[in-house]
């Protein structure tokens, strides 16, 4: 690293830690993003949880590029999905390690976990804080990594080959898992695969990092819908995935006790009059489970749904395009006020008021963060 540039950057971390002391109520948010050359890296930023500005993004590592990241149960530790150099064989998949320091934000890199095989696409940790989970969409498979008594991450446990395919030649000639989340209980790890139209269910030993598939093994979507990401909803009994190919969200009743997805509803998110390329990408449920938010890269929007406690099904609120531009990832603050959304070609992230009573977002700031793919925040 330029030693310019990292004087500057620790300058402003212990400036934006000052300045969250002072401020009141705040929380770290940690941007995964793209960005190459000197860019390359995770971004830091403090998100005001009164007014809801957000501070200048510095980037907070460097060395590799950092896509899509996920904290260990207890915040204290950070894992990275990331790609690096291997000797001769060009570049591998890596799981990184780094330990949080909450007074400041800053990270610390402990430990790197490389395999063989391309960038994994999505990661997710256990709430036992056993073990590390990862879709390979390029390599079509799921895989499960220990965490060791030092928090970093161990040898792969297990390896799950997906096959199959869908409707589409082009998007689905093969089988894609794009997202792997584990339910409350972590008994269960959910697949969504844009690939096979299917979301899979395993059941998981995080003790042995091991994945068996569940009976029944997998739900599934309308053909050439493409699952992508999954949200769990916080009742305990629903659940969500957005389908980036129909772009649509279908709602599911979930058995916690057997891993049963039952689908009963799917809403179409893209404007009728939008007749553009598009892609839909993330699906977040709000805390208070009333509202559930589903986005377009295309037609660039954040489209907010109302969910029904008693019947379990969405209707439509909003259509947010101000500021949005390819929101690849976004996420809602812990205080449930704020939602910050990742603008990939737009080299944004953009801050937005969520009303509490009807779930509306009102755009309040940008800052810059170079090509952003994901928000993940820690409260202070």
């Amino acid at each position: 690293m330029n030693p310019a540039f990292a004087a500057l950057g620790l300058g402003v971390l212990v400036g934006m830690a000052a300045s969250a002391r002072a401020a009141g109520p705040g929380c770290w948010v940690y941007f995964g993003t793209s960005a190459t050359g000197s860019s390359r890296g995770l971004y830091l930023s403090k998100l005001d949880q009164g007014t809801g500005a957000l501070s200048k993004a510095v980037r907070a590592t460097h060395g590799s590029d950092q896509v899509f990241v996920a904290f260990s149960p207890d915040r204290s530790h950070l894992y990275s999905l990331a790609e690096v150099s291997s000797m001769g064989r060009g570049p591998v998949e890596a799981i990184e390690t780094y330990r949080v320091d909450r007074a400041t934000g800053t990270l610390t890199s402990v430990g790197e976990q490389a395999v063989e095989g391309p960038e994994a696409c999505h990661i997710s940790v256990d709430p036992s804080g056993r073990c590390v989970l990862t879709a390979n969409y390029d390599g079509h498979y799921v895989e499960a990594f220990p965490i060791r008594e030092d928090a970093t991450v161990g040898r792969r446990t297990c390896i799950i080959h997906h096959s199959g395919s869908g409707p589409d030649p082009d998007r689905q000639e093969s089988a894609h898992p794009h997202s792997i989340n584990v339910d409350p209980s972590g008994r269960f790890a959910i697949v969504a695969d844009l690939g096979q139209d299917k979301v899979f269910v395993y059941r998981l030993d995080a003790a042995k990092g091991t994945l068996s598939p569940n009976e029944p093994a997998f739900a599934t979507v309308a053909p050439g819908a493409g699952p992508r990401h999954f949200a769990f909803h916080p009742d305990g009994r629903h659940a969500f995935v957005i389908n980036e190919m129909a772009a649509s969200i279908t709602a599911f009743t979930w058995d916690g006790n057997g891993g049963v997805l039952t689908p009963y509803q799917t809403i179409p998110i893209l404007g009728p009059g939008f007749k553009s390329a598009n892609k839909a990408a993330e699906v977040v449920v709000d805390r208070t489970g009333r509202f559930v938010y589903g986005s377009n890269r295309g037609e660039d929007s954040i489209v907010v749904l109302a969910f029904d406690p008693t019947t379990g099904r969405l209707s439509f609120v909003q259509r947010m395009t101000d500021g949005v531009k390819v929101p690849r990832n976004y996420a809602i603050d812990p205080s449930g006020k704020w939602l910050v959304c990742a603008n990939l070609e737009a080299n944004t992230a953009t801050v937005y008021r969520i009303d509490a009573d009807t779930g509306r977002l009102a755009l309040v700031g940008t800052v810059a963060v170079p090509e952003p793919l994901c928000v993940r925040f820690l409260q202070i």
